[in-house]
């Protein structure tokens, strides 16, 4: 029983095809809408919970799809086909045909294709019919099938505008209060080890190979250097202990609160989505520093190292040193002390005993300091007397830098200045960087050893631009670390308003959804189209002769058993006898018509005669 004759049981010939172009009109609503609401959208997400399943059984996802895309597939073609015989059927009761023109109607009705090259057109008719049907479960699965897909989402928010006037005036007044020294004392304490840390990780070409480093600081990771940025995003914020009064410039760790927020557009509803994985890439302000060193002009500058020597313990051949490191930098003036132990001549060991003074210049607390940059003046003696006295000019500057959030790591991209950022003049800012490196370089010298001197030794003595180069980018890391620092403590308890700066993002949330792909959509939804085009002309066709003139509908031309009984009543055996060899194909050119058979009363019957109505050739 054909789908026709199933439906009629209960439907009229008109009513089919009503509903045959109302169905076919609501698949391709719901194609257009599909695709509509993707393109509209950008990417349209599945929800997580969907997501974690499609993850715990992806076999399942590609099944399901399958089977819904075969369903609307078989369903199209259904309509389609039908709307199509519906209409041979039509026509086929009025004018003449030949017999090619009879296969090729059937063969698009199937649909299947057919190729002569004496009938070029309606071969490439069939094919073209033939391809389309073909590719519909092709074009469902592939609108259907949802897949990997990378979300951004729009992020804004606020930080610390370390360049703005009212943080400047803050940070003026807490340095210069008279306890300043007694609030910053214990932080630098605390934060020492963290500091000499900073550094050495920002070194990214150790012993002249590159590598990567990561560093740590209040619960975050950072790879090689902070960039001097501050998390911007929640789930790198670090620390949620809360920081309690040591904030601003007694910061030493806890909770920083994230003003950052997302734009989820008209996709409110998915306002939360996790997906399988996230990251973002936000565009933060930074502080990093230009260094450069090399070797003491001594024309502009002096850097003299004395030593002051006290016996130790009586037999204990040893002697105890204090060494004062004055410089002298164009007229401004610094210096620093140092202890260590030595030999009973009164001088260290020079395999196993080393001294790297370190000044920094002009005294950040004086008023000679220069806003714009400062020198750090350094020379190796003893174990360490293969690194030369030099001077290391530091220019710290506000920078605009790109922040990439992925993996629990941030990743800050430098840019130089070359890239658009300009020196600061920020006066407090620099005298904070820089005193935050005179403790260190302090610090760093203990009784028989220099820390920095180690890492060096380590590192780069047989090349000297080698150690140059990660001196630079160790002065650089301790910069970006302190302005990290800085603005964490300003940022602990809450940024006011004149004080904060806008950053800008994206967040990109790999998940399982859809993704607008305007030049695949527009390719199957043409060929969706067009066959609902053509099923609607069809069963349109079909309605107009339904009113003109009633056929049977019990007839099916394109079934062979109909045609083989419509044939065997008519006279086309007669024409279909053998023709010379250059007559090839001559039979298709016979000319046919299907006539109704009546019965003694002259009453139509339930089938027909297909007989010929004019010699082979008649067009």
């Amino acid at each position: 029983m054909h789908f026709a004759d199933f439906v009629q049981i209960r439907l009229s010939a008109t009513s089919l095809l009503l509903f045959t172009i109302f169905g076919q009109t609501v698949i391709l609503g719901f194609a257009w809408g599909f695709a509509g609401a993707i393109l509209y959208t950008g990417v349209l997400a599945l929800p997580d919970n969907v997501v974690r399943l499609i993850e715990e059984h992806p076999t399942v996802l590609t099944l399901i799809v399958t089977l819904i895309a075969t369903a609307l597939s078989i369903t199209t073609s259904m309509f389609f086909t039908f709307a199509l015989k519906e209409a041979l059927r039509h026509h086929l009761s009025g004018p003449s045909i030949t017999l090619f023109k009879l296969r090729t109607a059937i063969a698009l009705s199937r649909p299947t294709w057919v190729l002569r090259r004496k009938f070029l057109k309606l071969s490439l008719l069939t094919l073209v019919v033939y391809a389309m049907v073909t590719f519909l479960n092709t074009s469902w699965s592939t609108l259907l099938l949802p897949t990997l897909v990378e979300w951004p989402v729009v992020t804004f928010g606020t930080e610390l505008d370390l360049g703005s006037a009212a943080f400047v005036n803050q940070l003026s007044t807490d340095l210069n209060v008279e306890n300043a020294n007694t609030v910053q004392a214990p932080a630098f304490e605390v934060l020492n080890v963290l500091t000499l840390l900073s550094g050495t990780a920002a070194v990214d070409t150790q012993g002249g190979v590159e590598t990567s480093s990561m560093f740590s600081f209040n619960g975050v990771s950072y790879n090689q250097s902070t960039g001097g940025i501050l998390p911007a995003i929640q789930e790198y914020s670090g620390s949620s202990a809360p920081p309690g009064s040591n904030v601003g410039l007694a910061f030493t760790g806890g909770q920083v609160p994230v003003n950052t927020s997302f734009d989820w557009g008209h996709l409110e509803r998915d306002a939360g989505t996790q997906g399988i994985s996230k990251n973002y890439s936000i565009t933060q302000q930074g502080l990093t520093a230009n260094v450069t060193c090399q070797p003491i002009d001594r024309s502009q500058n002096t850097f003299e190292v004395t030593p002051y020597s006290v016996p130790g313990p009586t037999g204990s051949n040893m002697t105890f040193i204090t060494w004062v490191a004055d410089v002298n930098c164009s007229g401004n003036l610094n210096s620093i002390t140092s202890f260590t132990v030595g030999l009973a001549n009164g001088l260290p060991d020079n395999a196993t005993q080393g001294l790297l003074p370190t000044v920094v210049c002009p005294n950040p607390n004086s008023t000679a300091f220069n806003p714009y940059k400062f020198d750090i003046f350094m020379a190796g003696m003893y174990k360490y007397s293969f690194l030369p006295t030099i001077v290391c000019e530091v220019t710290p500057y506000l920078t605009t830098v790109n922040v990439t959030y992925n993996g629990g790591i941030i990743s800050v991209d430098r840019i130089g200045e070359s890239s658009g950022s300009t020196s600061s003049s920020n006066f407090p800012l620099s005298q904070y960087i820089a005193t935050v490196m005179n403790y260190q370089a302090s610090s760093n010298q203990a009784v028989t050893k220099n820390t920095i001197g180690d890492f060096l030794t380590a590192y780069g003595t047989s090349n000297v631009s080698v150690m140059y180069s990660e001196l630079e980018d160790y002065w650089r890391g301790i910069a970006e670390f302190s302005s990290t620092q800085l603005r964490s403590g300003y940022s602990a308890s809450g940024v006011p308003s004149n004080m904060a700066r806008s950053t800008s993002g994206t967040m990109y949330i790999e998940t399982y959804g859809w993704r607008s792909r305007s030049r695949t959509f527009i390719l199957l939804l043409v060929v969706i189209t067009l066959i609902w085009l053509a099923t609607v002309l069809a069963a349109g066709y079909s309605l107009v002769q339904e009113k003109i003139t009633a056929s049977d509908p019990s007839f099916d031309f394109s079934d062979p058993v109909d045609l083989i009984i419509a044939a065997s009543g008519g006279r086309l055996g007669s024409q279909l006898h053998d023709e010379d060899d250059e007559e090839e194909h001559h039979s298709e050119d016979v000319v046919i018509r299907f006539e109704d058979v009546t019965d003694k009363m002259g009453r139509r019957m339930s089938k027909k005669r297909l007989v010929t109505v004019g010699p082979p050739g008649t067009p």
